[in-house]
Order: structure tokens, then sequence, then C-alpha cells
């Protein structure tokens, strides 16, 4: 759904009395700022809605760091593109995983690999270093899936990506439109799920590259040329992970497909730090992104994740999520990678 249509949508919905309203005029210059940044336009009845919901979001702001600074959180957050949002478009929005579909599949291919040797498993392993697939050349820059739901296809690419340059030292983008077109086990900018997108891979026996398939962030028809094949995959992997498994296969294998719980307030706006929330996971995973390694900071255990939000979300694009701490936000919940 284009974002205007999804917020013509939405604004209907959301009833304001403009006249017993007062703005914060402090604001005016920040606000005016914000809209020329991330080239916000509205109509005049909107952009009273706009501005209600963006002043509620910097309040939020101000009193989450004021707590940082006391100790309360491990992260900050900040004003972002999704300031003009209430966290339940947000999630409408941005978050298109779907472990209901990734669940119920029928898909044949996936194999029960996690990439590890046999003595692996048997402990031993310390997962408290730090790996970054980064530095190894495995991960493409942030890229940003705009106003369509197609994360699925960012942690595709990138999970195919990484495992292209490991055996054949060449770091090609790839197309997520390509996945958006021609994945028709997937609902396109309405959602999908990893395995599907590498079953698609493997169906037409390659996919395209991000400049001969460029990104619309919208659905269209399926436009892959088999003549512009590269990269391919013999077969992915999707199975039950722990965090313990998950270091090991993040440190053996590289960047690794996953679904986390994006669905909180403090998800949406944050900006850097250890990003732990307790209440995140409660209600599943809905988002798909890419861990690309883990570390420690300040004496507190994270997961590097790559996110497909662009480079003005989080940390430059990137989040350190909370490792080690049961499972939050359900970072274990749906891991995938393919093996090609």
């Amino acid at each position: 759904m284009k974002f205007s249509l999804f917020l013509g949508f939405v604004a209907g919905s959301i009833l304001v009395v403009a006249s017993d309203h007062k703005f914060s005029s402090a604001l005016d210059e920040e606000w005016e700022n914000w809209k020329l940044q991330y080239s916000k336009q509205y109509s005049e009845g909107e952009e009273i809605n706009r501005r209600m919901i963006w002043e509620s979001a910097m309040s939020y702001i101000e009193q989450h760091n004021r707590e940082y600074s006391l100790g309360k959180h491990t992260f900050t957050v900040a004003m972002n593109q999704f300031g003009d949002l209430t966290n339940e478009e947000f999630n409408t929005l941005m978050n298109g995983f779907r472990m209901n579909e990734a669940e119920n599949s029928t898909e044949e291919e996936a194999e029960e690999y996690d990439g590890l040797d046999d003595d692996d498993n048997e402990g031993g392993f310390e997962s408290s270093g730090t790996v970054d697939w980064r530095t190894k050349g495995l991960v493409t820059p942030v890229k940003n899936q705009g106003q369509c739901g197609s994360c699925w296809a960012f942690s595709a690419t990138g999970a195919l990506e990484g495992q292209w340059k490991k055996k054949k030292n060449q770091l090609i983008s790839l197309s997520e439109q390509n996945l958006l077109d021609c994945d028709y086990n997937s609902y396109g900018c309405r959602g999908g799920y990893m395995d599907s997108a590498f079953a698609c891979v493997k169906r037409l026996h390659g996919i395209n590259s991000e400049s001969t398939y460029p990104y619309t962030a919208q659905e269209g028809d399926c436009r892959f040329q088999r003549s512009k094949v590269v990269a391919r995959i013999r077969t992915y992997t999707q199975s039950k992970y722990t965090e313990g498994r998950l270091a090991r296969t993040v440190a053996r294998v590289g960047p690794i497909s996953i679904a986390i719980d994006a669905s909180q307030r403090s998800f949406q706006f944050y900006n850097q730090g250890v990003y732990y929330d307790p209440e995140c996971g409660y209600n599943g995973v809905n988002h798909a992104v890419l861990a690309v390694g883990y570390g420690t900071e300040n004496g507190v255990k994270y997961w590097l994740v790559k996110n497909s939000w662009g480079t003005t979300w989080g940390d430059k694009g990137y989040i350190k999520m909370a490792k080690d701490r049961n499972n939050n936000c359900g970072i274990v919940n749906y891991v995938v990678f393919p093996i090609v």
C-alpha cells in the first residue's frame, strides 16, 4: 500500500479536535526542520494530526533519555523518519515478517544443518568475544525498504550476499525487487518470510543484481532475467536455535537471517546502545533482519543486527540487541540461511 494512501486511511481514525489542542511553540522550528529533512507534506487537516503524534514522540524521547541518564536504560532513542506515525501505524507499515506462514510452510527444500561440525555442538565454544562480518567484507551497505513491508526480502538478500562473498569472493548487492515480484508464496509489500525467498531463488536458478533489477518499493510483474543471474543457492537451512547455537553459527557461517519483535515504541525510535526492552518478544516476531555479529559494550553483551530502514534509523541503520537475556525480542525464534 502506498504511504500516501496508508496515511489517508489512518488519518480518519485519529480523532482530533484542533481548537482544543495547543502545540508547543518552542517546537515550531524543529517541526518545520523535521518535515524538510524527511520530505513530509500534509494537507492542512492532516498536519494537525501528524504534529500531535510527533509532539507525543518528542515527549517520549525526552523522557526515555532522561531515564537513560539515570541508568534506567542501556540505550537511547531519537527522532527519526517515523516520528509522525503512531506505533500501530508503524507496525502495520514497516514490519512485514509473517511467522504463521513460515511455520506452516510446505516447502521441502530446507535442510536440518546449522553450518557446525559435531564438536561445535558439544560445548566449549566461547561466544563472549567479538564477531563483526562487516570487517570481513561480507555485508553490503544499509538499504531502505521504504513504505513497503518487504523486510523479509532484504533479510534474505543480506544472508545470500554474505554467503556468496564468502564462497565466491564477490560482494554483490542483490535484488530485493526480484524477490518481491517473483516469490509467489510471499505477499510482496504485505509481508513474507525468508525460507520462501530462498526457495524462490532456487526455483528460478538464481537471482539478479540490484543494478539489473532495481528496487521500487511496490509489487510488480516478475521481470527476472535468467541471462543475468549473479548468485545462486543449493538449498537453505531453517531450524530451532538457542542463543548459544546462534552465536556459534554466526561465528562459523556468516550473516544469518533472523526475525525479531520490532513492535515496541522503543524500537521504533532506537538510536544507540544495547537495546533491551522487557516487553519485547511477548507479541511474537514480526520483522526480518540480518544478524551480522555480536560483541560487548560497557560490559553488556549484544547481537549486531543490520536493519533495512535506511541509515537515519538507529545507529546508522544498525541496532545492538541484548544477547543472552532469555531470548529478548524472540531473536532465536526464527533462524534461516542459504547454502551456496
